[in-house]
């Protein structure tokens, strides 16, 4: 169930989440859009009061961090992509970041066809797909890490000037920036 985001910063609106929450909820996903990351303090609590998980779409966000926090580490499930267009790319792919064992393993036995880690006699323990990201899109992403920390130096640096350049545009509104986020790599 789509809901509306916060006209400043793009994301989702906590306030509208909690409106829309239903029996039938299964999760809450907010997308932090263009390196913005949403009011994970807000929907934090929203999880909580209703009992519905989070699971935050960060494919907008590698290297972002929350109160001095990354990405990954706000206590609930966070998903990147490294497709064409995004901060790290190898082509396609993503990667799925946990914060318990037990999640990462149960994902882990979907994502490798069913088997667990230990299994060396093909014994499917559940349904599942081979979605592993193959050694050299691994490579190729690991080597763009060493970059990253500089590459989002260079955005936070220039941001003031675009978004000041942008703002002169009649009917364009930069995205406007929460403190919260320590480190916004203005994807996009």
């Amino acid at each position: 169930v789509p809901v509306d985001v916060d006209p400043g910063t793009y994301c989702i609106d906590p306030a509208a989440a909690g409106q829309a929450i239903t029996s039938r909820t299964r999760a809450i996903m907010p997308v932090h859009m263009a390196g913005q990351v949403a009011d994970m303090d807000a929907l934090d609590k929203l999880a909580a009061d209703s009992g519905v998980p989070l699971i935050q779409d960060a494919a907008h966000a590698q290297g972002a961090t929350w109160n001095g926090r990354r990405i990954g580490e706000l206590g609930s499930v966070a998903a990147f992509s490294f497709q064409n267009g995004k901060l790290m790319t190898a082509g396609e792919g993503g990667a799925v970041l946990f914060p318990t064992a037990e999640m990462a393993e149960h994902a882990f036995v979907r994502h490798s066809c069913g088997r667990p880690r230990d299994d060396r006699g093909y014994f499917h323990r559940t349904s599942g797909s081979n979605f592993r990201l193959n050694e050299f899109s691994a490579a190729v992403l690991r080597a763009q890490l060493a970059r990253l920390d500089a590459q989002i130096g260079t955005r936070e640096e220039r941001w003031p000037l675009l978004s000041s350049l942008l703002a002169r545009i009649p009917g364009v509104v930069p995205q406007r920036l929460d403190r919260r986020t320590g480190r916004n790599p203005h994807y996009m």
